[in-house]
């Protein structure tokens, strides 16, 4: 939500125009005006509401009253379908709510997106600065096509809906790929029509089913591809809350909620004039004095199609939050109901907040939550929450990430991140079972009920934040020790992370390990503190600046590991942006390096013990390759983690002048940066690193199907009947090493002199160091025989990335690096002609070594000019 708002405001700033051709109706033209209102809706449909909606001869009209002239409503828009996955996906995570005016010029209807992200409060010169200053953005000029001379109504066409406001040809293109012509959506207006249409009291739905075509000729099995989808947006216009009755909360970076932003201009001496609103909901307490009920209640429906044996969990994980809102006074803030058993009900409807359930044939599990907030104050004024299907059936979905070992990061947006999430969730709960099975406690009965019930709550209780306004936080799991996540009690009341706003991993032990809850079910100190500093009235207050002193002196426990707060964009690892080991996702305890070293254990000995426990009789051998892919993902996950220590710095948010605070940054100590590296050398780059059991390889199989004619889409086989373990394990390998030797990591690394005494940190020096180590000891051996096949990939890529450094340098990697990449090309050389000499080596790594020399000698001997900078 937090790039949404500046998406937005990039788009109000640049004015953005919608090319629209408004189609004039027949029953008025431009030379005979509009017609009168009476004979216009002969043989009409009309639906009464916020505007009524006018259905005629296949188009759609919109009534407006005048005084819904040049005023502002909330216009959202939402995707009901989708592709079953591949991230086009319902439930509106990818749209944005905007304002949206209509104005009257002549016999035409301006519709605006009114610019909102500049304003000027209580300074009326200001403000008319702005309007004369920051233009709006159009979206299109329709004609008015009939009007009522008694009470003034208008009607107007609303075919620029039909357009693509929704933007989803950018969506098509990512995801049919961009540089694949072929393959590109395009709307195809003659077959793009509107859909059902509905009409409330506060708001309006218009369902716009449009057709999107590719003149792609290709087929499949002599079957056609489909070359022309029908996609469903539906377009929300609302009643926008009056000015006044809510009064907005300044954001502070401190504590995480989602904002929205605006450049003020009523003051020139504030240091900057970038002020951003919380975004949250309307939580008043019916009497601020006292404990008392909430005036606006967050109240959500259960969608009937919510499967009867999920409703408890799901209602269990919604309803955790009142805990929070009770300590602050605000008693029955959130509840949850059934849909009722009334035809007048619609989930449509905007006075409903709703949870549904929807199904998808390749999403891997998918949760999110969808607002709609009024982008003038961040006020929510509704929200929904959908959970795909796939979040509780456990199947074998990891191909997704072993197809492409680089695969299954979070992505760029939130919305990738919450779809890897629930992705990730599914995989650690499929590895949970597998685990527990192969350590001789098989979950079954009302045990594994229990394991699924859990998981499910953990997937609201999280989504039902971010319905109250929370982002995500990232250093919540380093609060608690390995002890107390440990401890069922422990965890059973504070959680395995100080947040559900976390994305916490299954909390799962080795053998002989105590073992407290699996999953995070209750919220934690930080989600009470948040929900206080976002929500507790303050006394006195009037203005949202009123309120400054004192929420910033609430959000000075951000020092107290139990409260603090970092989030997505603090994660930004493999770009080599993120800098602080201490926010991640899927680590737990104070300490994650011994978190990980465990969880690598666990795999290693889940791994050993699969052959005993799968198939299971009369079953087929795709049921052990399920098991050992959901194994091995969550080993790659937990060797990922090491490397965010290297080069890194711990990041404190604290204001200046607090007691006790630390700096803004403090080098991560060389002690633990060499922790860290040595667990990436044991379990990622040495040659004993991958090492499975040829019996289980061997038992890796699928069951082959042969495909039905008119059902190809189900036949997706891999190229190999086997699991390509080298070509993930080698693929994973690199992307480790892509990530520390980019040239923002080597700049980091070669600036970390300058704030560090010698020795107290990592030095780029120790990178070169070190990886030479860990890849080319075994050149030393005098008792060498072979090397690995993982290994020797290893060597032949690293030797080929120190060449790249030395000749043919990123832009940005600093010189130092250079001049370090052909020392270590030098030190290969010699070791390789050690090696060499010694008359046991096996034929394939002769010849290995062999290549290798050959490859560094030319990167040694390339003779090129250099330019002058």
């Amino acid at each position: 939500m937090k790039h949404v708002a500046y998406l937005a405001l990039v788009a109000m700033v640049a004015a953005l125009a919608l090319p629209v051709t408004a189609r004039a109706d027949d029953a008025s033209s431009p030379d005979s005006g509009p017609a009168p209102y009476a004979k216009f809706i002969t043989g009409a449909q009309v639906q009464n509401g916020l505007f009524n909606i006018i259905r005629k001869s296949g188009k759609l009209y919109i009534e407006l009253d005048p005084s819904q002239l040049d005023t502002d409503f909330i216009q959202s828009a939402e995707q009901i379908n989708g592709l079953g996955g591949w991230g086009v996906i319902p439930g509106g995570i990818t749209a944005w709510t905007r304002m949206i005016r209509f104005t009257r010029n002549g016999d035409k209807i301006v519709v605006t997106w009114p610019n909102t992200y500049f304003i000027a409060p209580g300074n009326e010169p200001a403000q008319r600065a702005i309007k004369q200053t920051f233009a709006n953005s159009m979206v299109a000029v329709a004609p008015v096509v009939a009007t009522d001379a008694g009470n003034g109504h208008l009607v107007f066409d609303a075919s620029f809906f039909l357009t693509d406001i929704y933007n989803l040809a950018a969506v098509l293109k990512q995801v049919t790929g961009a540089d694949n012509p072929d393959q590109a959506y395009s709307l195809d207006p003659d077959r793009t029509l509107f859909g059902p249409s509905k009409a409330f009291p506060q708001n309006v739905i218009i369902d716009a089913d449009q057709t999107w075509k590719t003149d792609n000729p290709q087929t499949v099995d002599n079957v056609p591809d489909p070359r022309a989808i029908q996609f469903r947006i539906a377009y929300n216009i609302a009643q926008a809350p009056k000015l006044g009755e809510y009064m907005p909360r300044i954001a502070d970076d401190r504590v995480g909620y989602f904002d929205s932003p605006y450049l003020d201009f009523a003051s020139d001496a504030n240091y900057t004039r970038i002020t951003r609103y919380v975004v949250r909901w309307d939580m008043q307490p019916s009497d601020p004095t006292k404990p008392s009920r909430a005036l606006h209640p967050m109240v959500y429906y259960l969608a009937d199609n919510i499967p009867v044996q999920y409703r408890e969990a799901i209602r269990k994980g919604v309803l955790a939050w009142n805990a929070a809102f009770a300590k602050i006074g605000i008693e029955d803030a959130v509840q949850v109901k059934d849909q009722p058993d009334d035809p007048n009900w619609d989930p449509d409807d905007i006075r409903y907040n709703t949870i549904i359930w929807m199904t998808e044939s390749n999403g891997g599990g998918y949760a999110a939550e969808s607002p709609v907030i009024d982008p003038r104050t961040g006020q929510m004024i509704r929200t929904n929450i959908v959970v795909d299907a796939d979040v509780m059936q456990f199947s074998n979905i990891s191909w997704q990430f072993l197809t492409e070992p680089t695969a299954g990061g979070a992505g760029n947006s939130f919305a990738a991140r919450e779809h890897a999430y629930a992705l990730q969730r599914r995989l650690q709960a499929e590895f949970g079972e597998a685990a527990l099975a192969t350590m001789g406690h098989p979950l079954a009965g009302a045990a594994l009920t229990q394991y699924n019930d859990d998981l499910l709550t953990s997937f609201v209780v999280h989504e039902a934040g971010h319905g109250f306004g929370l982002q995500h936080n990232f250093i919540s799991s380093m609060a608690y020790t390995a002890k107390q996540v440990q401890s069922h009690a422990f965890t059973a009341r504070n959680g395995v992370a100080t947040s559900v706003m976390e994305y916490s991993p299954l909390n799962l032990w080795p053998k002989g390990y105590s073992q407290g809850t699996y999953w995070q079910t209750v919220l934690g100190p930080y989600d009470y503190y948040a929900i206080h500093w976002g929500y507790m009235p303050i006394a006195g207050a009037t203005t949202p600046q009123a309120e400054r002193q004192t929420l910033n002196n609430w959000a000075q426990v951000w020092p107290n590991p139990l409260y603090r707060f970092a989030s997505d964009e603090d994660t930004s690892y493999a770009d080599a942006h993120a800098i602080d080991p201490r926010v991640a996702m899927w680590d737990l305890t104070n300490d994650p390096l011994s978190w990980d070293g465990a969880q690598l254990k666990l795999t290693s000995d889940v791994m050993r013990g699969l052959d005993s426990r799968w198939p299971q009789p009369g079953r087929t051998y795709d049921q052990e390759r399920a098991a050992f892919t959901f194994v091995l993902v969550t080993w790659l996950t937990s060797a990922a983690q090491p490397e965010h220590f290297i080069g890194g710095e711990y990041v404190s948010r604290q204001a200046a002048g607090v007691a006790g605070a630390s700096p803004p940054l403090v080098q991560v100590s060389r002690s633990d940066e060499l922790r860290a590296f040595n667990l990436i050398d044991r379990y990622i780059l040495a040659d004993g690193a991958w090492s499975f059991s040829p019996a289980t390889l061997n038992r890796l199989v699928y069951s082959e199907w042969e495909p039905f004619v008119n059902a190809t889409w189900a036949y997706a086989p891999q190229p190999r009947h086997d699991i390509p373990v080298a070509e993930i394990v080698e693929g994973f390998a690199e992307n480790q090493l892509t990530t520390m030797f980019q040239p923002l990591m080597l700049e980091r690394l070669d600036d970390l002199s300058l704030k560090a005494k010698p020795g107290a940190t990592m030095s780029l020096a120790d990178l070169f160091d070190w990886t030479q180590r860990s890849l080319y000891s075994d050149l030393s051996n005098p008792k060498l025989q072979s090397i690995g096949e993982v290994h020797r990939a290893l060597q032949q890529w690293y030797a080929r990335k120190l060449a790249q450094v030395w000749l043919a340098p990123a832009p940005g990697t600093p010189y130092d690096a250079q001049s370090l990449a052909r020392a270590k090309l030098v030190a290969v050389r010699d070791d390789v002609k050690t090696a060499l000499g010694r008359p046991s080596l096996d034929e394939l790594t002769r010849a290995h070594l062999q290549s290798l020399q050959d490859v560094v000698s030319r990167a040694l001997e390339t003779r090129q000019v250099v330019p002058a900078q």
